[in-house]
C-alpha cells in the first residue's frame, strides 16, 4: 500500500495530539524491528497456500519489496488507536483480495502480500497495540534488541487455520480478534522490564521472563494470521486452499492445527440400546 493510495484519513488530518503521540511511539520504536518482521513473514510462506508460496518464492525479491514498503509506512499506520493500523490492515487484506480478482500481474500480488506481512506482525505487537503504560517510552526500544536477540532460541508455532475467516470470511471480526489479543499481552511487557520496581536492562531478561513467553505467543499468533488471512485472500480469488497439512520440512518446533470434525464421534459412547443388526436366528449343530 502506498501513502498516496492508504486508508482512510492522511496522519496529517489527525488531531495534534494524537499525531504527537502515534510519532512518538514511532521514535520509540515498535516491537518488531524489521528483521523479526522479515524473519516471521518468511516463516510464515510455509504455510500459505502452495500455488501462492511457490509464486512468492518465484518473486522473493518483489516479497521483500513489499516488506519494506510496509516498514516504512507512515507511523500511524503502524500502531492501533490513536494510529490507523485496524484500517490499514483491513484495507491491504481487501487490496490484495481485488488485485487477485481482476486479475493484476502475480509479481505485483507478491509484493501486496510482503506488505500485509507487515500489517499482520504490527497488529500481533502488542507494543504497536497497546499505549496505556506511560512508562513504555522507557523500554519500548530495549523490546525490539531484546526480541532480536532470541530468534535462534524462539520456536514460531503455526495454531492451525482460523475456521470463522476460512468458512464466513468475515475479516473486521479477524482483525478485531487479532488487536484485542495483543492489547490483552500488552501490559506484561512493561511489567516484566519493571519487575524489580525499577527499569531492568534488556539484558537480564532470559528465556523464562514473560517478556521471551510474550514474544514467541506474539509471534507465532503472527506467523499464524498471516497465513490465515493470506488463504483468505487466496479463496477469494479462486484459488485453492487445501486441508492443513502436517509441519513442512524445515520448521522448527510444534505443529498445533484445529482438530477435525466429523467422524464418528460415538464410537467412544458406552453401547446401549438395541443392536443395529437383530440377533442370529442361526444355531450351530452339535459336534
Amino acid at each position: 500500500m502506498r501513502p498516496e493510495d492508504g486508508p482512510g484519513r492522511s496522519p496529517a488530518r489527525l488531531s495534534g495530539r494524537r499525531l504527537v503521540l502515534v510519532c512518538l511511539l514511532a521514535a520509540c520504536g515498535l516491537g518488531w524491528s524489521g528483521s523479526t518482521v522479515r524473519w516471521v513473514a518468511w516463516s510464515a510462506v510455509e504455510f500459505y497456500p502452495p500455488d501462492l508460496a511457490r509464486q512468492v518464492r518465484r518473486y522473493h525479491e518483489r516479497y521483500d519489496a513489499g516488506i519494506q514498503r510496509g516498514l516504512s509506512a507512515p507511523p500511524a499506520w503502524r500502531a492501533a488507536a490513536p494510529g490507523r493500523l485496524r484500517e490499514a490492515l483491513t484495507s491491504q487484506v481487501e487490496r490484495c483480495a481485488t488485485s487477485l480478482r481482476r486479475p493484476v500481474p502475480m509479481a505485483d500480488l507478491v509484493e501486496e502480500i510482503g506488505v500485509l506481512a507487515v500489517r499482520v506482525l504490527d497488529a500481533n505487537d502488542p507494543v504497536a497495540v497497546g499505549d496505556a503504560d506511560v512508562r513504555e517510552v522507557q523500554y519500548a526500544a530495549s523490546y525490539v534488541k531484546y526480541v532480536d536477540s532470541v530468534h535462534d532460541r524462539l520456536r514460531l508455532v503455526y495454531y492451525g487455520q482460523d475456521p470463522s475467516l476460512g468458512l464466513r470470511g468475515n475479516v473486521d471480526s479477524a482483525v478485531t480478534s487479532t488487536l484485542a489479543r495483543s492489547e490483552g499481552l500488552y501490559p506484561f511487557v512493561g511489567q516484566e522490564f519493571f519487575r524489580t520496581g525499577t527499569l531492568r536492562d534488556w539484558h537480564e531478561l532470559d528465556d523464562r521472563s514473560v517478556a521471551f513467553g510474550v514474544a514467541a505467543i506474539s509471534l507465532s499468533w503472527g506467523l499464524t494470521d498471516l497465513a490465515n488471512f493470506t488463504s483468505w485472500v487466496w479463496r477469494s480469488g479462486g484459488g485453492l486452499v487445501p486441508t492443513p497439512r502436517p509441519t513442512p520440512p524445515g520448521h522448527v518446533g510444534p505443529t498445533i492445527t484445529l482438530p477435525l470434525s466429523g467422524g464418528f464421534p460415538e464410537r467412544t459412547k458406552a453401547g446401549r440400546g438395541a443392536p443395529a443388526m437383530p440377533p442370529s436366528r442361526l444355531t450351530i449343530p452339535p459336534p
